[in-house]
């Protein structure tokens, strides 16, 4: 039996709609992580005004779009953020917000509650103040989220957290997954790492190695009990050559401070101007990029758990540069998750811990391996 999400997957597919629109209203963010890959962006005065976000929604909803992420950057940070988000409600859009939470008092509490997004996801990046000005360069910067988490869950605003895996963080990763269980809200974490715009790598010398995501993965979920669920449901290959089998392109789509879109908030490969073009030129361009297929020989091409890899075409492509690339670290963490739940009953492809293709191998993905965290 199908669920009525599936069916309106299916039907968006068939009929070109994107239910789902992430867009980012602002690049400036009042952090200064080390691992962000929008960091380059951080002294630019790069925003969307009212009146595009305006021309946006009202071309987001004519193609039929329900559900609306508003992400910067930092949002609430955007001096006009407040009109902007009643825009969005207006045109009757299901809104979704990330943010950092640090400028959330009591005053954007009390307007969210007046006006409810469907939840708020908040960036954690440890549970004391040194732990924050470490991470994000910012003293004193804990209290603050913590207080915004508060206020906000006093509201009856849903809540969740979500953090960076990185060697800045790893350590207090159980206990964050503590705190949120606390407070009743779902905590998330990510290992994948990519690089800042402009293909700047250093982040990337936060990743944590491919044994210490797996020593991670079991500490916070002992088994990998919710990756075994998870391969269940989508690890099967999708048997075409497809790069793309997630919803990017097909039925969700990211738009930048520009007017450019792309497939997804990790993708910062952007295409056409929805602020000067109509919609479904640039939208077609977008879904010509998502039909691209593996060329004969390439080894994700016939990987059967390439639907549950760590990786994805946007992780791919902003580490090396094409979504068809090749990441090694991604290739060993999954291997690693499938073999530790009972996926890989004949062991770990020496393809996987030999080396990367030479066909696949581009000059960004040389500079990227060049780090000893993305060979461990």
């Amino acid at each position: 039996m199908t669920t009525l999400r599936q069916r309106m997957g299916s039907r968006a597919i068939s009929e070109n709609i994107p239910l789902w629109a992430y867009v980012e209203i602002i690049a400036t963010c009042n952090f200064k992580c080390e691992h962000c890959y929008i960091a380059p962006c951080a002294e630019r005065e790069d925003v969307m005004s009212l009146s595009q976000a305006e021309l946006l929604f009202r071309k987001l909803s004519d193609a039929g779009t329900l559900s609306l992420l508003l992400t910067g950057g930092e949002v609430f940070s955007h001096r006009q953020f407040k009109e902007i988000y009643l825009s969005a409600k207006q045109h009757g859009f299901m809104i979704y917000l990330n943010s950092n939470g640090y400028l959330i008092g009591e005053r954007w509490a009390d307007f969210l509650a007046e006006w409810p997004p469907v939840i708020v996801s908040l960036s954690l990046y440890g549970l004391s103040d040194e732990r924050y000005q470490r991470v994000t360069g910012i003293p004193n910067a804990f209290r603050r989220v913590d207080r915004a988490v508060d206020l906000l869950l006093e509201r009856g605003i849903r809540v969740e957290l979500k953090c960076p895996a990185l060697t800045l963080t790893v350590d207090e990763l159980p206990r964050m997954k503590e705190y949120a269980k606390q407070r009743g809200i779902e905590f998330r974490y990510d290992p994948i790492i990519t690089p800042q715009e402009k293909g700047d790598v250093r982040p990337m010398q936060l990743q944590l190695a491919p044994k210490e995501v797996l020593e991670l993965d079991e500490a916070m979920d002992p088994g990998l009990e919710a990756f075994a669920e998870f391969a269940k449901g989508f690890g099967k290959p999708s048997g075409d050559g497809r790069v793309y089998t997630c919803g990017g392109g097909s039925i969700a789509m990211s738009v930048n401070v520009k007017g450019g879109i792309g497939t997804c908030l990790t993708s910062r490969q952007f295409v056409g101007n929805l602020f000067e073009q109509p919609f479904d030129e640039v939208w077609s361009m977008l879904r010509g990029k998502v039909t691209k297929k593996f060329a004969d020989g390439h080894p994700c091409a016939t990987c059967k758990f390439r639907t549950i890899c760590a990786g994805c075409p946007a992780t791919v492509e902003e580490a090396t540069g094409l979504p068809e690339g090749y990441v090694q670290q991604y290739c060993k963490i999954t291997h690693l998750r499938a073999h530790r739940v009972g996926l890989h009953p004949t062991g770990i492809p020496r393809t996987v811990t030999e080396g990367i293709p030479a066909h696949v191998r581009t000059p960004f993905a040389a500079a990227a391996r060049a780090l000893p965290i993305l060979s461990s």
